[in-house]
């Protein structure tokens, strides 16, 4: 074996190119590294090679910045070129030092032109012109069109790269045309020293195809004609070979014989045959196959990286082409013996061929397309990583997703994406409409609907709904506020009496519009707060909307109360991905809110997040690998902070995450609504998401953040330009939720926790009817207003922590305190609010919040109820168990008549409370309930208990 085989293949003739150009290789020398150690003398390029380099890396995104009013071609195009170019100038010293034989970088025209002999004929005219290096060559492939192109070229005085040949005949047509446009140009008096021309002979495809036929055969003889078996099984892995030692054999004797030898002595330079697509595609082959058994006078042989790594560590440079020459003739005949037609099989390889290339180019100027969006939008810009130890964990998972062609099959609608499961595979297929809502949601209709409300009757819109039906018009009514000659928005995602009460006191029932809003039309909270406005507006269904999925029993009801209208959202978009759709977007039109403002925020988010965005330039998949791989390392609890005119932001995406992710004993939990607090008060289990307008008063928030980053806290800030950003928000946190399921292996679109607590409450409610109340159950302790209420698995490892730590067991202050001194590393305590939320309790509330997080360093979650129960109430049981819950219930001061129902409004709250306790404790978690023994008047005061706890756990801490 020589001693660098790269090299010393040029002593018998060869000469090895590089199958690979990229703008990183050659700017950081790896390219000039290629020519002084391996020996390289050239390079070839082709659609593919670009398409990878371009399309699905971030090296030409700068260049890219300074071209985005271009089209896509014109983009490519300038990028190419300027890497041909620079390649050139690398190769200049070779072409001029072998008096033009080798120095050569090769540029294809492009493929969709390939069918188009004038079009071919200019476009490699033009490209010879605009590279503007005399060692460029232009590809041209070898198809019926291609081959009077390539004479014509020829006799125009460019160098041509003949690519795509695998017929014996095809490349005789080749060299044929070579010879013939030499002639014209000698003829005309031309320069033929200077013109330089390879034929692509494509090797491993040939094999591939052929050894396919061929294991065929073998199996349709198996164990009836073992001859067959056995002629079959020879020819395994030779065709390749065989076939390029007979076109060789027809190259040395058209540029060694008497035609071509007056453009010999005019200076020609025979048209070498190049060995392409040497590569082996078969592992059980060796790696170095096509090389090893190839090399030989006047050839060339382009090699990928991998390939010739591979060669220089064991290949063997040795004169091998011209040998047994005779024996390739017979192997091709041995094929034809067995029922293998070679010339239909390279015929069909060069369609193929051709078909891959416009393939790829078009998936380049797609890509090219969707990153120059990007770019154009500033996305990647507006966000700002700081990961601390985690950076390349993260940028492994993005490359792991990028191999899986993760963005793809998303767009494609692959539920295989997420679980292998048939069922499963089906059910998520049907819940991927999200991606679609720019095209499934009618824009005009919403527009029309805006236009009828615009300074009418209406004063108050009432929306009634839950979860993924309420959190995102929420979300748009908090952020933009009343808007001129438009209504209020009212949002009830509650059965407490007080709440209800406080909105039905707060409109005019003859001037209000009520959106009834429900993804499966039968949400029991939803239908109560109908009944209850129905009859208060007097049945009028003009003043009604609905908003739910085909089919459903809502559907029926609106057309047969004559509702005011009706949109029916498309079924395959689940509820807390539904902002984009009517579930968001009908809200949004009925407020006054700039629909073509909030439709431009979505698009070009959608866009930045588009099927041919590679992974590095891609906003949605970066945060989503994000979110799953921090999760994955113990980083499982993401606080979200948010920019004070989007400050309720944070509640949609605790839904869409909390819901998503939260099953099969893993997820994601997210933190909203608390304060920043100092780095003392966190835990290593955290992740910190900032999302930051601009011209906002962010100076406190920024701060905070800047101290848990330089704290080590992994950190990511996204900046908003306007509050009108939370659109494309909604799109960016579904995307990147959809791949941080991905990688936590779980089914991010159901949800198989959440029926346990409604079915709980549905058998409480069954109960009640049958005995005229609920269950009733005894207190484990009572004092200060407050009543406890637990199960001994709960309560008995309280009562040994209680004698361990010397607290009061027959106390709430000492019980409360041992379970706050009780939590592991990775614990996170949430506290959960059967009241209803005024201004009064919700800063109470928020007090104990930061007190125990600061107490215990644990993340601290706070929601109301039932609307938790449609948001975090999923990741509560299905998620791991590392949740302390706290529920807080109270005595209604009033109740409310739910119409044509056997219980109240006030029976359903309670037996949610009763049902959702119960289902947690089924499920193992450490729950109890804390009743306040009056109405909401002594809730503030009641929860003073709580902080005698936290003092007495704070004090046994220092």
């Amino acid at each position: 074996m020589a001693e660098n085989p790269t090299v010393e293949v040029q002593q018998y003739g060869q000469s090895l190119w590089l199958d690979y150009i990229h703008r990183k290789s050659i700017d950081s020398g790896e390219l000039q590294a290629y020519i002084d150690d391996y020996g390289i003398l050239g390079v070839t390029s082709n659609p593919s090679i670009f398409q990878k380099a371009i399309g699905e890396s971030d090296s030409y995104d700068e260049a890219m910045k300074t071209l985005l009013e271009l089209d896509p071609y014109d983009i490519y195009e300038r990028l190419a070129v300027r890497d041909i170019q620079d390649a050139l100038d690398l190769f200049r010293p070779i072409y001029d030092r072998t008096s033009g034989r080798d120095g050569y970088v090769s540029l294809e025209v492009s493929p969709l032109i390939a069918n188009d002999t004038a079009t071919t004929i200019a476009e490699a005219r033009r490209l010879f012109e605009v590279v503007d290096r005399p060692n460029v060559m232009i590809k041209i492939p070898s198809t019926p069109e291609g081959i009077p192109a390539i004479e014509e070229v020829i006799a125009s005085g460019v160098s041509v790269n003949v690519t795509l040949i695998f017929a014996l005949k095809n490349y005789q047509e080749v060299a044929e045309a070579y010879v013939r446009g030499l002639e014209r140009r000698l003829a005309a008096g031309g320069d033929v020293s200077k013109i330089a021309s390879v034929a692509s002979f494509f090797l491993s495809r040939i094999d591939v195809m052929i050894d396919r036929m061929l294991e065929n055969n073998i199996r349709a003889a198996q164990g009836r004609d073992l001859d067959r078996v056995t002629s079959n099984r020879n020819l395994l892995g030779k065709a390749a070979i065989a076939n390029a030692k007979v076109a060789y054999k027809h190259f040395m004797r058209v540029f060694n014989g008497e035609r071509f030898k007056a453009l010999r002595e005019a200076g020609a330079m025979p048209q070498r045959v190049l060995w392409a697509s040497t590569g082996t595609k078969n592992p059980a082959y060796p790696d170095t196959m096509y090389l090893d058994e190839l090399i030989g006078k006047d050839t060339v042989n382009t090699v990928p990286p991998a390939t010739l790594k591979a060669f220089k560590d064991h290949g063997t440079a040795a004169e091998t082409l011209p040998k047994n020459i005779g024996d390739a003739e017979r192997m091709l005949d041995m094929l034809a013996e067995v029922g293998i037609d070679i010339d239909d099989i390279t015929h069909q390889l060069q369609l193929d061929g051709v078909a891959l290339f416009v393939e790829s180019f078009e998936s380049l100027l797609s890509q090219v397309d969707a990153k120059r969006n990007v770019l154009r939008s500033g996305l990647m810009a507006r966000q700002n990583l700081a990961l601390s130890i985690y950076a390349e964990q993260v940028h492994e998972a993005i490359a792991k997703l990028e191999k899986e062609f993760a963005n793809q099959r998303i767009w494609a609608h692959e539920g295989s994406l997420w679980k292998d499961n048939a069922a499963v595979i089906t059910k998520v297929e049907n819940r991927l409409g999200w991606l679609d809502v720019l095209t499934t949601i009618d824009r005009a209709r919403l527009q029309g609907l805006q236009d009828s409300v615009r300074g009418g009757i209406f004063k108050h819109v009432v929306l009634l709904g839950m979860g993924g039906s309420s959190l995102a018009p929420e979300v748009l009514s908090l952020t933009f506020g009343k808007q001129d000659g438009f209504p209020d928005l009212h949002m009830l995602d509650t059965t407490d009496p007080v709440r209800i009460k406080e909105v039905t006191d707060a409109i005019d029932p003859a001037s209000s519009l009520f959106i009834v809003s429900s993804k499966s039309g039968g949400t029991v909270e939803t239908s109560s707060l109908y009944q209850h406005f129905w009859k208060i507006t007097g049945e009028k269904g003009a003043q009604f909307i609905a908003i739910t999925d085909p089919d459903s029993d809502l559907e029926k009801l609106a057309r047969d109360k004559g509702f005011r209208d009706l949109y029916l959202n498309p079924a395959d978009i689940g509820g807390r991905y539904s902002a984009l759709s009517y579930f968001g977007m009908v809200p949004a039109a009925l407020i006054g809110l700039d629909l073509n403002a909030l439709w431009a925020s979505a698009e070009e988010m959608a866009q930045g997040c588009g099927a041919n965005v590679p992974a590095s330039s891609h906003p949605g998949l970066q945060l989503g690998a994000l979110l799953g791989t921090l999760g994955l390392q113990g980083r499982d609890k993401i606080c979200i902070y948010c920019s004070p005119s989007i400050s309720s932001f944070g509640n949609w995406i605790e839904q869409l995450i909390a819901e998503s992710t939260g099953k099969e004993g893993v997820g994601l939990l997210p933190v909203v609504g608390a304060t920043v607090g100092k780095p003392h008060d966190y835990s290593s289990d955290r992740q910190i998401i900032y999302l930051r307008v601009d011209g906002d008063d962010n100076d406190e928030i920024d701060a905070g953040i800047k101290m848990l980053r330089e704290a080590g806290h992994p950190r990511v800030t996204l900046y908003l330009p306007d509050k009108f950003a939370i659109a494309g928000e909604f799109f960016r946190w579904e995307y990147a939720t959809a791949i941080a399921g991905k990688i936590l292996n779980i089914n991010p679109f159901d949800e198989p926790n959440v029926a346990e607590a409604k079915e709980a409450t549905s058998r409480l409610l069954k109960l009640y009817i049958e005995e005229g109340a609920l269950p009733a159950s005894e207190p484990a302790l009572t004092g200060d207003g407050l009543s406890l209420y637990a199960n001994e698995q709960f309560l008995n490892p309280l009562y040994e922590l209680c004698q361990h730590h010397g607290y009061d067991s027959a106390t709430l202050t000492g019980l409360l305190a041992a379970q706050v001194n009780s939590t592991r590393a990775g614990d996170y305590f949430a506290l959960l609010a059967y009241l209803p939320p005024t201004a009064e309790i919700n800063e109470a509330l928020e007090d104990i919040r930061r007190r125990l997080r600061h107490v215990t360093k644990r993340a601290i979650t706070l929601g109301y109820g039932p609307r938790y129960l449609h948001s975090t109430g999923q990741l509560h049981k299905g998620g791991p168990n590392n949740g302390v819950f706290f529920e807080f219930t109270y005595d209604n001061p009033f109740d409310l008549d739910i119409p044509g129902s056997p219980y109240s409004f006030g029976t359903l709250k309670n037996a949610q409370a009763l049902g959702d306790l119960e289902t947690l404790q089924a499920h193992g978690r450490r729950a109890l309930r804390l009743h306040v023994h009056g109405g909401p008047d002594r809730v503030v005061s009641a929860l003073q208990a709580v902080h005698a706890a936290l003092d007495l756990a704070e004090s046994r801490r220092q």
